[in-house]
């Protein structure tokens, strides 16, 4: 197989409208760190397979299917393209049930995107590819409850290889990228740039993508909000990853199994979800605040009157011993860990991006207590366990066109 890496650095515009935060009053006034857009291409001398991840809120439906276009006079048969979920960036459209991107903003995205792709093409060479996973403590714990629980946040890492060394990962955190408050109007890629500072040196490349992060944040776990704390979490992780990352022996008949989609029919919320009585638990005033935020966008949900399913497609694509699953939402990290388990098998390993290829906004469980996230999701509880099951039969798929090529 052979493995390349490109990066370009996305334009921000004074004034620009930022995501992530309802209640900001300013747009982007400067630059704390770059925003990028970062491009990994695994080609087996059949198909290419390309993974886009940029530094937005979110990528919407729209620019996603201009990426692919663009990227496919490169020689690309499939491209993923996600979001790092970053609250520091341009407002990309990112509302429950997805928006159009602005026109301006999509122009700067696919064009950073294609020049990110073609470094990629370039840099190709002969490679490996397998994946490893830390248990990183103190960096984020579950935000939708009213006080800290300790948990282990997963972290997995693609590691790709090269002449015996390490040079490149593809980091999949399942944190969203929120150190940084809502009245910071500076672009920041945020944790995720933390990360990338923290691992990548002059002889590797490093990606970090979000995973099955809907419920998971640093709220309790976060000593500060600027980018000494955004670092300081960002080293916990390197230095996890330094431990364990190792190069790896060229496989056999390494191949990229192409991409395939399920699509998946969700119910819209019900007006009944739409509401909480109480407080739901939250005592701090900022929790409080974000509650009442996500009464307002549920109202707003209710008053569109959308009582259609929406459809998405889960899709997976197999690298060589590793099976990528993509959610366009979300998903909570108890489901991301699901689909890990149930499409795992002995010498493959499954790993879940969220953000990517479109988004609807959070997937709630069944018996999700109710929270923001219940409340501004535009569909109905038990709308996570059906993108589990969507996954599970993707990389289901992916797992059969192994076994039918002999690839296991």
């Amino acid at each position: 197989m052979r493995v390349g890496h490109g990066v370009d650095h996305l334009e921000i515009v004074a004034g620009e409208a930022m995501g992530g935060y309802a209640d900001r009053l300013h747009g982007l006034s400067g630059v704390l760190d770059p925003l990028e857009i970062h491009a990994v291409t695994f080609a087996d001398g059949e198909r290419r397979f390309a993974l886009i991840v940029a530094d937005l809120v979110c990528v919407n439906s729209d620019v996603v299917e201009r990426i692919r276009a663009a990227v496919r006079e490169l020689g690309v048969d499939s491209c993923w393209v996600a979001a790092t979920h970053t609250h520091a960036g341009p407002e990309a459209g990112c509302s429950p049930g997805g928006a159009p991107t602005p026109p301006e903003l999509a122009e700067r995205i696919v064009s950073a995107a294609l020049r990110a792709a073609a470094a990629a093409f370039m840099d190709e060479r002969d490679a490996t590819v397998h994946t490893d996973r830390i248990q990183v403590p103190d960096l984020a714990s579950r935000r939708h409850l009213p006080e800290w629980r300790a948990i282990d946040i997963p972290v997995d890492v693609i590691v790709v290889s090269s002449a015996g060394r390490v040079v490149g990962a593809v980091v999949v955190c399942p944190v969203h990228p929120t150190v940084l408050p809502a009245d910071n109007h500076r672009a920041s890629a945020d944790l995720s740039g933390g990360i990338r500072r923290a691992l990548r040196t002059d002889a590797c490349w490093v990606v970090v993508a979000t995973g099955a992060a809907g419920d998971i944040s640093t709220r309790h776990t976060r000593r500060g909000r600027d980018q000494h704390e955004i670092d300081r979490l960002g080293t916990l992780v390197a230095a996890r990853l330094h431990r364990t990352v190792h190069p790896a022996d060229a496989p056999e008949n390494a191949s990229v199994v192409p991409a395939v989609s399920t699509r998946v029919r969700l119910a819209a919320k019900r007006p009944e979800e739409a509401v909480v009585s109480g407080g739901s638990g939250v005592t701090d005033e900022r929790g409080r605040k974000v509650l009442e935020q996500g009464r307002r966008i549920a109202r707003d949900l209710m008053a569109r009157d959308h009582s259609e399913p929406y459809e998405i497609e889960v899709q997976a694509v197999g690298l060589d011993s590793v099976t990528l699953v993509a959610v366009p939402g979300e998903l909570f990290l108890e489901l991301g860990e699901k689909i890990r388990a149930a499409a795992a098998a002995p010498g493959i390993d499954v790993v879940v991006i969220g953000y990517a290829n479109g988004y609807l906004g959070y997937l709630p469980s069944r018996d999700t207590p109710t929270s923001y996230e219940t409340l501004v999701s535009p569909v109905t509880e038990g709308s996570g366990e059906l993108v589990v099951a969507a996954a599970i039969d993707a990389a289901g798929k992916i797992m059969n066109r192994r076994k039918r090529d002999g690839r296991v």
